[in-house]
């Protein structure tokens, strides 16, 4: 029985040997990170060019970058009009582009007037120049266009304006197409006439035009933000000499200057005395109407605006003297008929005086 004991427990023993050894060889740790088998790694030695997508390739990712630089440039042939009431004016020019490379780039077909209609677009030509040895592309057309541009009339009739005829390439954006300004070759033609205007100095610039919007591509975010090169060639336009101003305000200033005259009729004569005030209040009306027809619709206080309102207080002054006068000259009571008499003289000057003053102001400070 003790032979069966001692076994037992040498077998026991002998488990709990194994069971301990199992123990320890689970402990051992593994590292799989370091793994020396080459078929687990992957450098990028190893990927064959046809694994890399052709997009990623460095020459290809230059040529879809790489910015076309196009020289461009105006000849303004006639300016046909300029309509302040309507906002717009109407031009007929020249316009050309210049650039290398890229045979199929077509600058007729994707360029447009900004804020504008063409009206006319013809004479198209594209071939290949040569420009001292070197082969460059070329393309031209004349094009009539409709050009909208909200006049400052702040100064009317004495105003100038600027007129901004621009175009860019509304296929390209401007990391595509850059406008490069052909300022050597742009010009505005010496036969330009512009009916009550003389036609000024002008210049070619190249800006940079964003647009935040996603035109409805709700693929894109909704303040996407594109950029387009513009070509500008602004002609300033203004008004010589005081003629076209004294047209307008001549009727005006004689009304005003009529109205003035009461002060030198006696205040018993009503019709005369009375008379010509209103005379002259339906005169500046008339005044008013016609130059506002010319305008377009505005909030803004021109200066001819101001010069119509000056007319318009003074007149009414006038008359309102007039009926204090006659109040004081019907009395009969001599020294109120002299202070009447008085009251108009003084009258006469100090409103001639004020008024020449505050329409003077008006047109040197509006």
């Amino acid at each position: 029985m003790q032979q069966g004991l001692r076994s037992w427990l040498l077998s026991c023993a002998i488990l709990w040997l194994n069971v301990f050894a199992a123990l320890a060889q689970d402990k051992t740790p593994t590292d799989t990170s370091k793994s020396e088998t080459p078929a687990a790694e992957t450098t990028p030695a190893e990927t064959t060019p046809a694994d890399t997508p052709k997009s990623e390739t460095p020459a290809a990712a230059e040529e879809e970058v790489k910015q076309l630089m196009v020289e461009t440039g105006i000849y303004v042939n006639q300016i046909h009009a300029v309509n302040l009431r309507e906002n717009l004016y109407t031009i007929d020019f020249w316009l050309w582009f210049r650039w290398d490379g890229q045979d199929d780039y077509s600058p007729l077909e994707s360029f447009e007037v900004i804020n504008g209609r063409i009206e006319s677009k013809a004479s198209e030509y594209k071939d290949k120049i040569d420009e001292n040895g070197k082969e460059r592309n070329y393309a031209y057309c004349r094009v009539v266009a409709t050009i909208t541009q909200f006049w400052d009339i702040s100064r009317f009739p004495l105003d100038d304006h600027i007129l901004n005829l621009s175009v860019e390439d509304s296929d390209n954006e401007e990391f595509k197409v850059k406008f490069v300004a052909d300022t050597e070759n742009s010009r505005t033609g010496p036969n330009v006439r512009v009916p009550g205007w003389t036609v000024g100095p002008a210049k070619g610039i190249v800006s940079s035009t964003h647009y935040t919007s996603n035109y409805g591509d709700t693929s894109l975010p909704s303040d996407n933000d594109s950029t387009y090169s513009r070509f500008t060639w602004q002609i300033t336009i203004y008004r010589e000499g005081f003629g076209y101003f004294g047209k307008l305000f001549c009727g005006l200033f004689i009304a005003t200057g009529i109205s003035f005259l009461v002060f030198f009729i006696r205040p018993t004569d009503v019709d005369p005395r009375f008379g010509l005030g209103i005379g002259a209040i339906f005169a500046s009306v008339a005044s008013e109407y016609v130059i506002t027809s010319v305008l377009p619709d505005t909030n803004l206080v021109t200066m001819a605006d101001w010069l119509h309102i000056l007319a318009f207080i003074f007149i009414f002054i006038t008359l309102v003297e007039s009926v204090y006068s006659l109040t004081l000259y019907c009395t009969e009571e001599p020294e109120l008929v002299a202070k009447s008499k008085k009251l108009d003289w003084y009258s006469f000057w100090i409103l001639l005086v004020f008024y020449l003053g505050l329409s003077a102001t008006a047109i040197i400070f509006s």
